[in-house]
């Protein structure tokens, strides 16, 4: 039994994943050198001290641990395998983990158990990366068309559950074609990271920014109401009428005037999302119909022309 637990504590010691161990009431009777070097605890700090349950964040997921032990909810009694939770340092950092652990039975008795958690921090931040990848315009920095649809679902959700306003911003730019066709696709490309960073620089925290496609962008607003949407709107227009001629010579197209068509709408709660689509492309439209270079509120009963 002693070369046992010798052959056990051995292990412990050189696992790279942190190993802790508890007795029946929870209390940690083993933390390797893995386990201070995640938590920020010597083992002489918790061994004998500190309840697992007081490392879990929050408290609520040891919680869920134990049932998940003491239940075949993971496929086998006693055990569990791969189950995502997190912990807390002694710094107050949380770290996501994945832990596998089994019940430590003794003479039929339960003991104790002891779990391995392996840290996911790097996983979760790859996972991260590669989302964010999935979901951005690499040319404009924007979030992606994709993103658009599932971003307008959710916020048009909350916008029917709680009431409050969300506004969109349609935006087509004037005379792209032509500089495409003159000037080059890179000059286009260009205009494209010009507009996208001046669109982040607009946007709040809570607000949302995608490039729908080629040089036509989506600004979607939550909490916000047409009026003060329309200044969002008339900034970006005139930021973009004052920087975007700077990026070309002008010798090459004297005549070329650099603006944005831009329309915005309010949502009508009950609406349909794809109605909530139109009306903003429609006003976006009628502002390219009447020359470029302004803002076009959509019309409806309760959104006047302007």
């Amino acid at each position: 039994m002693t070369i046992i637990k010798t052959f056990q504590d051995q292990l412990a010691a050189i696992c790279p994943d942190p190993v802790i161990a508890i007795d029946r009431a929870g209390i940690i009777v083993l933390f390797n050198q893995a386990a201070e070097q995640l938590l920020e605890y010597s083992a002489s700090e918790v061994v004998g001290k500190v309840s697992i349950a007081d490392l879990y964040h929050p408290h609520r997921a040891g919680h869920t641990v134990k049932r998940l032990m003491h239940s075949k909810e993971s496929g086998t009694y006693g055990r569990i395998q791969g189950h995502e939770s997190a912990v807390k340092s002694k710094s107050g950092r949380i770290i996501q983990i994945q832990i596998s652990a089994t019940l430590t039975i003794e003479a039929g008795q339960e003991v104790g158990s002891v779990g391995f958690f392996h840290d996911l921090t790097s996983r979760k931040k790859l996972e991260q990366s590669l989302r964010l990848l999935s979901i951005t315009d690499n040319l404009s920095g924007l979030y992606n068309q994709r993103h658009f649809y599932a971003t307008l679902s959710q916020e048009v959700a909350r916008s029917r559950r709680y009431g409050h306003p969300l506004s969109m911003i349609c935006i087509d730019m004037d005379n792209f074609k032509t500089v495409n066709d003159t000037l080059g696709h890179q000059e286009g490309d260009n205009l494209i990271t010009l507009l996208g960073s001046l669109i982040r620089k607009q946007l709040r925290s809570t607000d949302f920014g995608f490039r729908y496609g080629g040089d036509e962008f989506m600004l979607i607003l939550p909490q916000t109401d047409l009026d003060k949407t329309a200044i969002v709107a008339e900034r970006l227009r005139k930021t973009f009428y004052d920087t975007a001629p700077t990026s070309f010579q002008p010798q090459s197209l004297p005549c070329l005037t650099l603006t944005l068509s831009i329309g915005i709408v309010l949502y009508i709660n009950g609406d349909p999302e794809e109605q909530f689509i139109r009306s903003g492309d429609m006003a976006m439209y009628q502002a390219k119909e009447s020359g470029g270079n302004r803002v076009i509120m959509a019309q409806s009963a309760d959104q006047p022309h302007h």
